[in-house]
């Protein structure tokens, strides 16, 4: 960046790669990936500069960017080591990607492109502050604050654009016209949040990026400041999450401790459904909302540093021959996916897995059940999306080995016995979500939907071409709206961790949409094991849908898993391997405006599984049959 030695080269030695395959990797490991990284970041970083040369309007009324660029390279001639440091945050990661997209899309946008282009500035800023250089250097200001990464955000008036940034003597300070100088110690300074947890002799350092714009993934975000008592919370958590990590896993807390630097923090959703995203663009940092417990937090940890070890290894070498065309089932996800997504959700849920194999030895008596259910899920569910990447014949020759050995560690977890109860209960939720994924995410070409409706209309055979669902036919794959496929695995979650309060929900089942979004009262009688109850609320449902005219899956989903597991009744094989031909038989009705004809659900299901070979949850594996498929994106 400042006149030092050239970028090396950079490779991932063959243990390396092997250890990151079977998902792991030590702090060797981590530092290769984390030397790759920063040459990635400044190489990415020298591509802006060079793309805002180009453009004579890029710093607006800023200095140009060759005056922040140039305090940058004296930064880093006085204190490499704080410049590095500064440039190295993953939030500079996602402000260059995005600031890159600006440049090369048509339109100037909104805000002007200097906001986000002198976000350089305020880097170069940050980093002559930390070398102890003399500056005076007019910086912007978004959505009322000004970020200074590792040093400081400043509060200001919302409608200032602009500040001046003076450093002399040792000293610091901001100003905007009209309002007094903010230096360290003014209630408007605000120091970093870090974070600092300990155990076992591991630390783990992390800073919670509050108000700097661009800590999410997602873009630039406005400031949401975390309040002492959430700091606090934070805090004990990760310190909990920690000791617990430390303790059962010790070498995955050393690889998340070499990696993890930031957590981008947001409020607490619904129990069980925490978000966490990573991105190729920022190495080291979470998005993150605040967690139920320490085991989710540890669990997370390991998820996505699964992420970061994926990317930062995808950067070095050519995993995927990606298709735009082809898309894939992923067991963790509503829609399909692109080779490359489903490759990163493999790796990360091999991780979580692994995890889980191991807590589950170490659970107190009361998060047992949960252990081995989410252990078993997960083992399930990767396994298959793992053999779809094996049988994709997208994977280029390090792809395929990579694959082939994680394939190898996911298979030592088929040894593992799992009690019968939560093994049973993950096995229901992986059909669950399976068939929830076919009927909305599959349709077939109209030619196929005439047949089938007027094969239904005649009450004729299903007809034979339809019973395959590999039989190539051209179907539509769609980016379904939030559908809460998850939501009768959720609710078996907390039947597992609080079986008390599950069983005053079932007396109360009007209240389960306000502790589980998308579950219904079917659906606790379900959890419950009530099948007889949960199959008369599905059908009330379902009567009161066909009357309207209207196709929701989730009741004919759950009307399928009233039957016994492995019941050979053909609606139940109908609704849990095939739900797709009932739902387009359904949407083939509906579409002319008027009830839909089907006298009875069961009917209607029992004459698509009577059409279907015994074994038609061996052909309904989604990933064989996408393949030849198109999507509408």
């Amino acid at each position: 960046m400042t006149g030092r030695a050239a970028a090396p080269t950079h490779a991932i030695a063959v243990d390396d790669f092997r250890q990151l395959a079977s998902t792991g990797g030590d702090e060797r490991t981590a530092a290769a990936l984390r030397g790759s990284e920063r040459s990635w970041r400044l190489t990415a970083l020298r591509a802006l500069v060079d793309a805002v040369a180009r453009r004579t309007d890029a710093a607006g009324p800023l200095s140009g960017v060759d005056t922040a660029w140039q305090l940058l390279v004296r930064a880093d001639r006085a204190d490499p080591d704080a410049t590095e440091e500064v440039v190295a945050q993953p939030q500079v990661g996602i402000w260059v990607a995005h600031t890159l997209r600006r440049l090369t899309s048509a339109g100037s946008g909104d805000p002007p492109l200097w906001v986000d282009v002198g976000y350089l500035h305020s880097l170069a800023a940050a980093a002559a502050v930390r070398a102890g250089l003399s500056f005076d250097l007019v910086v912007p200001a978004r959505h009322g604050h000004l970020a200074l990464p590792t040093v400081a955000a400043v509060e200001l008036p919302p409608r200032i654009e602009r500040v001046q940034v003076v450093a002399a003597a040792g000293t610091v300070t901001v100003t905007a016209g009209g309002t007094d100088p903010v230096g360290p110690g003014d209630p408007r300074w605000h120091p970093p949040v870090r974070l600092v947890a300990t155990a076992g002799g591991i630390d783990l350092r992390v800073e919670l990026l509050d108000r700097d714009v661009y800590r999410d993934l997602r873009g630039p975000a406005a400031p949401a400041p975390l309040s002492t008592d959430q700091v606090r919370r934070w805090q004990a958590q990760l310190q909990q999450a920690w000791e617990l990590l430390v303790r059962q896993q010790p070498q995955r807390a050393r690889t998340v401790a070499a990696i993890l630097r930031t957590v981008a923090p947001l409020p607490a959703r619904e129990r069980f459904r925490q978000l966490s995203a990573s991105g190729a663009e920022a190495f080291g940092t979470i998005l993150l909302s605040e967690p139920d417990d320490a085991t989710q937090l540890a669990m997370t940890l390991v998820h996505e540093i699964q992420h970061h070890k994926l990317g930062a290894l995808a950067h070095l070498l050519t995993l995927v021959n990606d298709d735009p065309d082809r898309r894939f089932y992923a067991p963790w996800r509503d829609d399909p996916r692109p080779v490359a997504g489903l490759l990163q959700g493999v790796y990360a849920f091999a991780g979580i897995t692994d995890f889980w194999r191991v807590h589950r030895r170490h659970a107190p008596a009361g998060q047992v059940a949960l252990a081995n259910f989410e252990f078993a899920l997960w083992r399930r569910q990767t396994r298959h999306a793992v053999r779809s990447l094996l049988d994709s014949g997208r994977l280029t020759g390090h792809g395929t080995r990579f694959v082939e050995i994680l394939h190898d560690t996911v298979a030592t977890f088929e040894t593992e016995q799992v009690p019968a109860g939560p093994q049973r209960l993950a096995d229901r939720m992986a059909v669950d979500h399976r068939a929830l994924w076919r009927a909305h995410n599959l349709r077939l070409d109209a030619a196929a939907r005439t047949e089938l409706a007027a094969a239904w209309a005649g009450r004729r055979p299903l007809p034979a071409c339809l019973a395959d669902a590999r039989d190539g036919r051209p179907a539509t794959l769609t980016r379904p709206d939030r559908a809460w496929f998850d939501a009768r695995a959720v609710l078996t979650r907390h039947r597992l961790t609080d079986p008390a309060g599950f069983d005053r929900l079932t007396a109360a089942t009007d209240t389960v949409t306000g502790l589980v979004t998308g579950a219904t009262a079917a659906d606790v009688a379900l959890v419950g094991g009530d099948a007889d109850r949960a199959r008369a609320g599905y059908l009330r449902q379902l009567a009161a849908d066909l009357a309207a005219g209207t196709t929701a899956a989730h009741s004919w989903i759950g009307l399928g898993l009233t039957w016994p597991d492995g019941s050979t009744h053909p609606a139940a094989r109908a609704l849990l391997h095939r739900p797709e031909l009932v739902m387009e038989t359904l949407r083939h009705a509906a579409r002319r405006g008027a009830p839909v004809d089907v006298p009875d659900p069961v009917e209607l299901a029992a004459w698509v599984g009577a059409g279907l070979p015994a074994d038609a949850h061996r052909p309904a594996d989604p990933a064989g049959w996408l393949l030849l498929n198109r999507t509408r994106r």
